[in-house]
């Protein structure tokens, strides 16, 4: 930049060779310093429109480099050259650590951010030594790093601006976020539903039947106990030992699947063995009074 040659900035550069001769403290120390930062701000206002488009506001970025010519005006010593020549790059720098240290929306790490960007000069340099662009592998090899590592840095280029969930993600005004996937009920429940399978089929049809009626169809008790010839009663017994039995099956007791009879209706019970089918007395007594009748008619 052809600064050298404005009067301002060389009156600005006696400025900085005031400041430095005057002790701490000294009045005209403050003042030398003042007077060199507002000379030299239209320098750092410049270089901060160099980054102005990344993304960032230039208020922020002129503010960031007025800080950094400021730290340079506190730390030059004349002796070791001209202040621009220490100026530029220390306002550059601020800049630099601004974007690496304040705008990702995401914290990378530096190591990732640095690679990022010596990926990028490498790439360049690959491209023009054999015409075409490089592939991971390739670049991973001119860096030296492993490529698991060069995949991580280059993905984390997308953390440094991500998009919003509510930009358009399609017609119709819907929004990306209202693309993404949600969790699906019924995939959570497949790993039950496989387990199942086995003991279901070891149930008899009725309760097989019973399960279906009440979890699929979602008919209430009394409904399956009509449709079954149960009472409701019955039905949410037998529901409830049918769950216990395939419950014990998940848990890995395949030996408890218990499996509910019906009992039979008053109606139709059967006697038991030895007694009669109509008096319910034992056979023999009942023997015994048919005899006695038919003596005495």
């Amino acid at each position: 930049m052809p600064y050298q040659n404005d009067p301002s900035f060389r009156q600005a550069d006696e400025q900085l060779t005031v400041m430095r001769s005057c002790p701490a403290g000294d009045p005209r120390r403050a003042a030398a310093r003042s007077a060199a930062i507002l000379a030299y701000l239209p320098v750092a206002d410049r270089i901060a429109r160099r980054y102005a488009q990344r993304g960032e506001r230039l208020d922020d970025l002129t503010q960031v480099a007025r800080i950094g010519l400021i730290k340079a005006v506190d730390g030059f010593d004349p002796d070791l050259g001209p202040f621009l020549g220490y100026a530029v790059p220390t306002i550059s720098g601020e800049l630099k650590r601004y974007f690496r240290d304040a705008c990702w929306d995401v914290r990378v790490p530096r190591r990732l951010q640095e690679l990022r960007l010596a990926a990028a000069a490498a790439a360049e340099r690959v491209a023009q030594r054999t015409g075409r662009e490089p592939g991971t592998g390739e670049l991973a090899a001119e860096l030296g790093v492993a490529v698991r590592e060069l995949t991580a840095a280059l993905a984390a280029a997308s953390a440094y601006a991500p998009v919003s969930l509510n930009a358009p993600g399609g017609g119709d005004g819907i929004e990306l976020g209202e693309l993404l996937g949600g969790a699906d009920e019924r995939v959570e429940q497949v790993p039950d539903r496989v387990s199942l399978r086995p003991a279901l089929r070891q149930l008899p049809e009725r309760e097989r039947r019973v399960l279906a009626m009440r979890f699929v169809e979602q008919r209430t008790q009394a409904e399956i106990g009509a449709a079954v010839g149960l009472s409701q009663m019955h039905v949410s017994r037998l529901i409830a030992r049918t769950l216990v039995g395939l419950r014990d099956w998940i848990d890995g007791d395949a030996t408890r699947v218990e499996v509910c009879q019906a009992r039979p209706r008053r109606g139709t019970r059967r006697p038991a063995a030895g007694r009669s089918a109509t008096t319910g007395r034992p056979a023999a007594t009942a023997r015994r009074a048919a005899r006695s009748s038919s003596r005495a008619a």
